[in-house]
Formats: structure tokens, C-alpha cells, sequence
């Protein structure tokens, strides 16, 4: 899949796959809990400590197009 720069502090850059979504950390336990509520599989990057911890983000992966649909639409 193609990557996609999800933030750009001039000298470092997040990138991911294009299909990841990215939300503030402070939604995290919210976001887990509603996924779980309406059985979306959600996944969160490998390399989440680094992103949460430098970016304040959370970068999630949702690989069912429908799931993902429905989880844009939810916290977009």
C-alpha cells in the first residue's frame, strides 16, 4: 500500500500506510471502548510508543473497508 505523511515537524515526519487513521491520544481509551462496543477490529501501529509519546497521536488500523468507513465517519 502506498504510506502517507500524517504530520511533518520539518526535521521528522510520521508516516504509515495510507489507510491508518490518525486521532489524538487523548481519545485512545474512548476509541478501545467504542471499537469493542460495535466490534470493530482496530489495531494500533508496532511503533505506537514512540508516535504517542513524540506526536501525541494515535495512528489506528482498521483493515475491513466497511469497518474503516464506519470508524471515519464515527471520529472524523
Amino acid at each position: 500500500m502506498a504510506e502517507k505523511v500524517f504530520m511533518d515537524r520539518g526535521f521528522s515526519q510520521l508516516i504509515s500506510d495510507e489507510r491508518d487513521v490518525m486521532l489524538p491520544l487523548t481519545l485512545t481509551k474512548e476509541v478501545q471502548e467504542w471499537c469493542l462496543t460495535n466490534n470493530i477490529k482496530a489495531e494500533r501501529s508496532q511503533k505506537q510508543a514512540i508516535i504517542q509519546s513524540y506526536y501525541g497521536v494515535t495512528l489506528w488500523r482498521i483493515k475491513d473497508e466497511q469497518q474503516r468507513a464506519w470508524f471515519i465517519l464515527r471520529w472524523s
